[in-house]
């Protein structure tokens, strides 16, 4: 990496610092990007040389941790545990984030997880790498018989996103963000779901 390389990834990561600090004590709209310019330290125009949109910006704010915590969970994966017990361990990351940052977790449900923007959730989903990681550990479980061979992978996948988002809003709801009371919730109902796909066309139905 050359030195102006470096320097504009340099100047990225900051503005992404900043936004994180701004999002984290207001909603979407109440933070403006002159702010968040100011915070970093750069001009405001500097910031859509890096981000297109205001949105793009808080997509890649949350993106890049997920990158992050998703990374560490597989790195540090046992690959004996069992099919719940590897999505929980990488969803346990995420949620440790979750509970240090609560505040940008809450604008990113107000303006992505709710927003009109099509696509928005499955953006971040996809550019964190979460997609990935949970269609390997699908597909994986599928091969060892721990979940119904016949099911799509993408609906499974659905599902488990599906699980993870209400989990933080359940969560939010109550203003409990404990790691360990978060994946106690998840892990409740992914199992509970693994074992009525698993009864559903696995082995016992054949």
């Amino acid at each position: 990496m050359n030195s102006r390389t470096a320097q504009r990834e340099e100047t990225r990561q900051k503005i992404l610092a900043a936004a994180r600090e701004c999002f984290c004590s207001g909603t979407f709209d109440a933070v403006p990007t002159r702010e968040i310019a100011k915070k970093a330290g750069v001009a405001e125009g500097t910031i859509f040389n890096h981000f297109p949109t205001k949105e793009e910006l808080l997509i890649c704010c949350v993106g890049e941790q997920m990158a992050e915590a998703i990374e560490k969970g597989l790195y540090t994966m046992d690959p004996e545990w069992s099919f719940v017990d590897k999505v929980m361990h990488v969803a346990s990351y995420r949620f440790t984030q979750v509970g240090l940052n609560p505040g940008l977790w809450q604008v990113i449900m107000q303006q992505i997880v709710f927003s009109p923007r099509k696509g928005a959730v499955h953006s971040v989903m996809e550019s964190s790498g979460l997609i990935a990681a949970v269609q390997a550990l699908i597909e994986e479980a599928q091969l060892s018989g721990e979940l119904n061979p016949d099911l799509p992978p993408y609906l499974i996948q659905k599902t488990l996103i599906a699980l993870f988002l209400f989990t933080i809003h359940e969560h939010f709801s109550t203003q409990n963000f404990d790691c360990e009371d978060m994946c106690a919730t998840l892990r409740e109902l992914l199992e509970i779901q693994v074992k009525g796909l698993w009864v559903s066309g696995g082995k016992e139905a054949a």
